[in-house]
This record gives C-alpha cells, structure tokens and sequence, in this order.
C-alpha cells in the first residue's frame, strides 16, 4: 500500500520536493549573505548592546533598504502549505473514486481503514517533514529581520514557529476531507481552496489578535502623538488612533470646520483622547500555541470525519 501510494502521487511530490529544494536553495544563499552583512556591517553589535533598533537607527535602514525586497518571497513560501492541500491532499481519495481504483484494493482482501490509513500516513508525514524543513529555514533566514523588526507581527508569525506545521496539516487534511466527500478532483481542489482561505483568514484577521485581551494605553488629546509608552521591536503593535464621544477607536478624524485646528476640532466634537492597542511580546509562544491548537483541532475534525465517509459511504 505504500509504494502504490507513492506511485499514486509521485508527479506531486516531484514537484513539491522540487519546489522546496529550489526554495531552500535561495533561503540558503541569500540567508548567508544576510547573516554575514548584519555581522560585518555592526548593526548586529549595536543591537546586542543597545537592545533597540531605534538607536542604531542608521545600520537598520540600510540593512532593510538592501534586503527587506526579500520578505515578499519569504511570504510567498506560505503558499505552499496551502497549495499542497489542493495539489496533494485534495487528489487523494478523489482520484481514486473517480477512477473506481478504490474497488481494486478493497476486493485485495484491503480493509477501508487500512487503505485510508496508509495514505492519511505517507502523505501527512511527508508533509510534516517538508514543512518542519522549511520552518527551520526560514526561521534561520529571517534571523536578522527578527532582531530589527520582530517576529510578533503579520509577516512572520506564520512560518516563526509550530504554526506553519499545523497550517500544513490543516492544508492537507482539508484536501483529503473535501475530496473523500465530493469524490471529483476538480471539484475537491476549488472546495479545498476556499475552506482554507476561509479558515486562514478568519484566524489571521479576527480572532489572532485576541487570542488575549489587547492591552491599550490612552492619553489627551494636547499631546498628540507622544505615546506615553514605546513599544519595543517585539512587541504587536494593533494600531494607534483617536477615542471618539462614544469611547470607539478611530483611526482618521475629518473636521469640516475650515477655521478649527485639528486639536480643536476634536475637542468641538467630543472626542476623549488618543490610544495605542499592542500585544507584548511576552505574549508570542502562548499566541504559537493557540493557534497551533486551533489548526490541529480541526485538522482532526476534518480527518475524523474522513474517516466516517471512508467507513459509512456505498462504494
């Protein structure tokens, strides 16, 4: 079952070890890079002395200005998960029902949880080990932007931890659910994609930033944009605007009268003061592990029920 298993998806997994070794590849070459201008250019000693990127102002933004057009293809690499879902994990049990192929090992004297068990296992332990691989890569390369800019934040929370490996098993064990219940490839790829986007973005949007309560620190209006607190490179920042009459966060204020400054004009209308919304960075591993909970959950509701129509279901 194995090795008929590995046939099955072989023309998938050539792609995606040719995907991620290509990918490692440049993480590694220009990682090295990264690693040896952040060291030879002082900015890694200024850092560990002065513990703010604020200080070694200069050093950071050169070093951002040569590099930080990386970051989107560290983001792209995020696509991958998501990808192998609907390449990998959407064809599984589909193709097989759609070519009938299942009956053939079903009458080998091959029970149905045997069958789906040796696929459930090949496919998400391959993808276990891919994405572990990549994590640790882009962990390393991301090293020295972690140290500017933090890893507790929207570009690289996903792949700075055990978030991206559950994000991978949710990828595939969405696939395998919606391709046992629609048993159409096609179909199965399309209804894979949009759960994960649907799953992934609710997460990311709504409900990561207030895995805890957010912490926010209010001020006057007379003193405009000087936080009374300055928020280290670690730390989330959730946005920072204006209280209005009714105590909600605003972030632009209009003012129609062409004679009021801005300051008056929102006193004239009531508004109570300033706020700046943050997550401490002590708060990152607790975020890690929710979220990776959060994945796992219901990778295992999806797998479960898998099961059950694997199970339950007229061949």
């Amino acid at each position: 079952m194995i090795w008929v298993t590995w046939r099955q998806n072989r023309s998938e997994s050539f792609i995606a070890l040719g995907v991620l070794v290509l990918s490692s590849i440049f993480l590694l070459v220009t990682g090295l890079n990264m690693a040896h201008d952040f060291q030879q250019s002082g900015l890694s000693d200024c850092l560990a002395h002065h513990k703010t990127s604020a200080i070694c102002g200069t050093l950071a933004s050169a070093f951002l200005n040569q590099y930080s057009p990386f970051l989107p293809f560290a983001l792209a690499l995020l696509l991958l998960p998501i990808l192998l879902g609907a390449i990998v994990g959407a064809p599984l049990v589909a193709r097989e029902f759609e070519q009938r192929t299942h009956q053939l090992a079903w009458l080998q004297s091959i029970t149905r949880t045997r069958w789906l068990s040796v696929k459930l296992g090949v496919v998400l332990g391959t993808g276990l080990l891919g994405a572990g691989v990549l994590m640790v890569l882009l962990i390393w390369w991301y090293s020295p932007f972690s140290q500017v800019i933090g890893s507790f934040n929207q570009v690289a929370f996903d792949f700075s931890g055990p978030v991206l490996i559950a994000a991978t098993v949710l990828s595939l064990a969405l696939g395998i659910f919606a391709g046992t219940l629609t048993r159409r490839t096609v179909f199965a790829i399309f209804l894979t994609l949009a759960l994960i986007l649907a799953i992934r973005i609710g997460v990311e949007f709504n409900l990561r930033p207030n895995y805890e309560p957010q912490i926010t620190v209010t001020w006057p209006l007379a003193q405009g944009d000087n936080a009374p607190i300055t928020l280290g490179k670690q730390d989330w920042n959730l946005g920072q605007g204006f209280l209005d009459a009714q105590g909600n966060k605003v972030q632009d204020v209009r003012c129609n009268g062409p004679e009021q400054t801005p300051l008056q004009c929102m006193q004239a209308d009531g508004y109570r003061g300033n706020y700046l919304s943050y997550q401490p960075a002590d708060r990152f591993w607790t975020f890690q592990w929710i979220e990776t909970g959060i994945y796992l959950a219901i990778s295992a509701l999806a797998l479960g029920a898998t099961v059950w129509l694997v199970r339950r279901r007229l061949v």
